[in-house]
């Protein structure tokens, strides 16, 4: 097949530090061409992919201090796709933020068949009620979710379920672990940072805190000043901020349990397969996907709060850490999602000209 993915351009692909959505297309890209697909990759010109590029922003938008908000950089890299759609069989529109909605009416102009992509929590009557309308409104697209659990609040064509993956022979299997937990994310409210620490100190263990605080959004920053830099000691509780993937893997590799107290309902959680990944068992808030990619008691335990979280991380030495890696190789490998997505091609293709009809008798 030939194949347009349109990816995001905020950060580098793959990116260098915390990226999901990035790492994601990238691990798609470069499946689809060792499968033998010729594969177009729309995104930033420092995409380093097997992939042809096409690019539409010379560097990344985190790294020119673009606001989140700006949608004129989003437009032009869509119209940049959507003028070659004829040169291929597929889109895959990868749907990241609210600016990425325009091309939900650029599709119904395309011959080209175009599949979305949803990497966020879905919308709902009564959660960002404006995207809700818009997406309601094209319901009848093409839609693959990234978990079961993505779709409860909002019914959408969705022609399969396709998990993230990531490329495992990149994570080196940690056997053992040292005496330590680890929480790993975008320092924010949602993604339980705060509550992280809250268990280590109530369990008297020590805990590494890794990833970014992204500078751009005003509320991060003062969740951090005010509720997460007076928490951190440098002894108990320590930082170690956005580091390289390599010292990200052993940091996690080391530790007992990754620590996952999140308040919302994640779609997915790539931190979860990753710390698996490496052998490291996951505590993790009953929200979202966590019970798709958690076996309970076996790769770790779900938790409806920090009491309970703190009550298995005494437990947690006991499970082994080879079912962990064993359970991200049967269900969260590239192989395996390049083989969701391919079906997903074809379900689309086949039947672009059917969803076409349907989407614009509701318009």
């Amino acid at each position: 097949m030939k194949i347009g993915v349109i990816g995001p351009i905020w950060l580098n692909i793959p990116p260098e530090g915390y990226g999901g959505t990035e790492e994601v297309v990238y691990n798609l890209v470069n499946g689809l061409v060792d499968k033998g697909h010729d594969v177009t990759l729309f995104g930033p010109k420092t995409s380093r992919v097997k992939a042809k590029v096409f690019p539409t922003v010379d560097l990344p938008l985190r790294e020119k201090n673009v606001e989140w908000t700006n949608v004129t950089y989003n437009l032009n890299h869509f119209v940049d796709a959507f003028q070659r759609a004829s040169e291929f069989d597929v889109l895959h529109m990868h749907l990241n933020k609210s600016q990425d909605y325009i091309t939900l009416p650029l599709s119904l102009y395309s011959k080209t068949p175009v599949l979305f992509t949803l990497h966020f929590k879905l919308p709902s009557q009564n959660f960002n009620r404006d995207r809700f309308l818009i997406l309601n409104r094209f319901r009848e697209l093409p839609y693959t979710s990234i978990s079961n659990s993505q779709r409860e609040d909002l019914r959408l064509n969705y022609v399969r379920t396709v998990y993230n993956s990531l490329q495992v022979d990149k994570f080196k299997f940690s056997p053992k672990a040292q005496d330590y937990f680890v929480w790993l994310g975008k320092i924010k409210k949602v993604k339980g940072t705060k509550e992280a620490i809250l268990a280590a100190k109530k369990a008297n263990a020590k805990l590494i805190v890794l990833g970014p605080v992204d500078k751009g959004v005003p509320e991060v920053v003062e969740y951090y000043q005010k509720e997460i830099k007076p928490l951190i000691d440098g002894k108990q509780i320590i930082q170690k901020g956005e580091v390289c993937p390599e010292e990200r893997n052993e940091i996690v590799g080391g530790a007992k349990a990754l620590l996952n107290p999140i308040s919302w309902e994640e779609p997915f959680g790539l931190v979860m397969a990753e710390s698996q990944a490496v052998g490291t068992p996951v505590i993790a808030f009953k929200r979202g996907a966590a019970p798709e990619l958690i076996q309970e008691g076996k790769t770790g335990y779900l938790v409806n709060n920090v009491e309970e979280m703190v009550q298995k991380m005494t437990f947690v030495g006991k499970l082994k850490r080879e079912d962990c890696r064993r359970n991200i190789e049967n269900k969260f490998s590239v192989p395996k999602m390049i083989e969701g997505y391919e079906d997903a091609y074809t379900k689309t293709i086949k039947n672009w000209d059917n969803y076409l009809s349907e989407q614009k008798k509701i318009l």
